[in-house]
């Protein structure tokens, strides 16, 4: 008998839990940000009839690197009809990744028209030990 009653108590205390679990009300929406984040390339910023890209760069990123000059001929080629909003995203496995994006914010609060220059200055100062690349033995 007295196993029924702790079995019992145990059932009603996960009812009531379950209940309450049921009846609080949780707000889980964000809000959007005031501002978008990310830096507009040429003061470019998207409009109705303009195509917008986002990219997320690492700025150590070998592969980051190599996408970067097809998607400036790109807007060289489609001109105003192209925005570009290049979002930073330090990868884990880059030294200094997170540094150097926190140096790209800086930059781009202290001069916007450089922030593209110190981006390509850390693409071209790469410097990658093959050894240490993933995937090689």
């Amino acid at each position: 008998m007295e196993f029924l009653k702790i079995q019992n108590y145990n059932t009603l205390m996960k009812s009531i839990v379950l209940l309450l679990l049921c009846v609080v009300h949780v707000n889980a929406q964000v809000t959007l940000p005031s501002r978008q984040d990310g830096f507009w390339y040429k003061n470019r910023i998207a409009n109705t009839e303009s195509i917008l890209i986002e990219a997320f760069f690492d700025p150590l990123c070998p592969d980051s690197r190599d996408s970067w000059p097809p998607l400036k001929l790109a807007l060289q080629h489609y001109g105003s009809r192209l925005s570009l909003v290049v979002h930073p995203f330090s990868l884990p496995y880059h030294d200094n990744a997170f540094i150097s994006s926190r140096a790209l914010h800086i930059g781009n609060q202290l001069n916007t028209s450089a922030t593209y220059r110190l981006l390509e200055s850390f693409f071209d100062h790469q410097m990658w030990n093959q050894s240490l690349m993933l995937g090689s033995g």
